[in-house]
């Protein structure tokens, strides 16, 4: 099995969590973005919104992957 490294790229923007990484993935264009959950569950996320959720909606560029939470897990979701 051959082994292959990921490019990262690491910046400190202020603003509003999903709509910064979403016009900072506008601008770098990466392969994908990707994102965790905290696990809060999915009627916790609806009713207090979640970035990934956001991200997954929002974000053109490139494709959003959202790896669950240990509380996701076994969890239908609406994502």
């Amino acid at each position: 099995m051959k082994s292959r490294s990921v490019k990262t790229v690491a910046r400190i923007v202020e603003g509003d969590p999903g709509k910064v990484i979403c016009r900072e993935a506008d601008r770098l264009k990466p392969a994908a973005v990707v994102l965790g959950t905290r696990g809060r569950g999915i009627i916790t996320s609806v009713l207090k919104g979640s970035v990934s959720e956001y991200c997954f909606h929002n974000c053109k560029s490139a494709p959003v992957v959202i790896v669950p939470g240990k509380a996701d897990v076994g969890e239908a979701s609406v994502i």
